[in-house]
């Protein structure tokens, strides 16, 4: 049996340095790890600003080969990016089945309508953000992160365009994060709240810039629209780009999370925030109590944030029993062997 795993954004979406996106320790990385160990011939493929073969060896699981394609047009945005490499490289693969992750990146997009539709290769869908595009219905099994996209997948509403996936089609998928890296430590702490996020044009940050006019608020994270959010808003201590073994360090900096983006459903940063003993703090539109437990921090609407993130400050107890609740939950649910189970279902999918 073959299984590929293949990126549907590049790998330098998120970050330019190949060398570091080739360190991180995630569940993309995890997964074709696992399944290599169960005895499934696995590979990940993934975009990159050049052509390389290599292999991953992370800790608890088997080594495997990873291929990252050189893209066929660099110049487009990193959303929009395809590789003819790639394209060719998968239609003449005898995989069993194909595994995108990420539901509408333009890898993804142009590998279903160049192969996996006209060829009818058999393909899964994990979802990574947005939780419905053309190529959903289409997966033979579809993992996503929350009971918010699982709502919306099985009863699209309205939008009776869209195909509902039925309830068996689908398997909620934890993150997986570095319990071990991602941990309390003993820091100064110089910030209040703290955000990472990608400073694009799809996040908003008016709320952490109305945080900031009273508390100690930084934000993690670079990208197109940098300059202008820094001065727009002058108070937030924008921090830039930090590599991800550095993250922790720069959490236990803070008192609590507070996730910027309005668009995300399940963003890697809440539960990373959780594991190093963080409260964390989002909008209910989104995020639902399946992703932040009340135990674990709190759910937060338009009119009613600043006041509640200020309330939980002031009470130093609740932010240290909200942030060892946060903690546990992380070790328990977002572990390194989190996605074990969603393997052995890749496995009879295959099958």
């Amino acid at each position: 049996m073959r299984i590929i795993f293949v990126l549907t954004y590049p790998s330098h979406h998120g970050v330019a340095d190949t060398a570091e996106w080739l360190r991180w320790d995630n569940r993309d990385k995890r997964m074709p790890g696992i399944l290599t160990k169960l005895g499934v011939e696995s590979e990940l493929w993934a975009l990159a600003p050049a052509s390389l073969t290599t292999v991953a060896a992370l800790d608890g699981v088997a080594p495997y080969p990873i291929r990252l394609f050189a893209p066929s047009n660099p110049t487009a945005k990193t959303r929009d990016q395809v590789s003819d490499t790639m394209v060719a490289a998968a239609r003449t693969d005898p995989a069993d089945l194909f595994v995108l992750v990420g539901s509408n990146g333009g890898a993804g997009f142009d590998l279903f309508d160049r192969v996996l539709r006209p060829d009818r290769r058999r393909f899964a869908v994990i979802i990574g953000g947005d939780y419905w595009s053309r190529i959903v219905p289409d997966a033979a099994f579809v993992f996503p992160e929350t009971s918010v996209q699982e709502a919306k997948l099985t009863h699209p509403g309205w939008r009776f365009w869209r195909r509902s996936v039925p309830a068996a089609r689908m398997q909620r998928l934890p993150k997986t994060i570095d319990t071990d890296r991602f941990a309390p430590m003993a820091a100064g702490k110089r910030f209040d709240v703290i955000a990472t996020s990608r400073l694009s044009p799809y996040k908003k940050f008016d709320e952490i810039a109305a945080l900031a006019e009273t508390m100690r608020v930084a934000v993690i994270g670079d990208g197109p629209q940098a300059a202008e959010l820094r001065a727009r808003f002058p108070k937030v201590a924008w921090l830039g780009h930090v590599p991800n073994g550095q993250v922790p360090v720069m959490l236990a900096q803070a008192r609590l999370f507070f996730h910027a983006g309005r668009r995300d459903y399940f963003p890697r940063a809440i539960p990373e925030a959780m594991a190093c003993g963080l409260p964390v703090v989002a909008f209910d539109d989104r995020i639902g109590a399946d992703v932040i437990p009340e135990t674990c921090g709190l759910l937060v609407r338009d009119n009613d944030y600043r006041d509640k993130v200020a309330a939980l400050l002031a009470d130093p107890a609740a932010v240290e029993a909200m942030g060892a609740a946060a903690r546990a939950h992380a070790v328990a649910t977002h572990g390194p062997r989190s996605s074990e189970a969603a393997c052995r279902t890749l496995i009879e999918v295959a099958a």
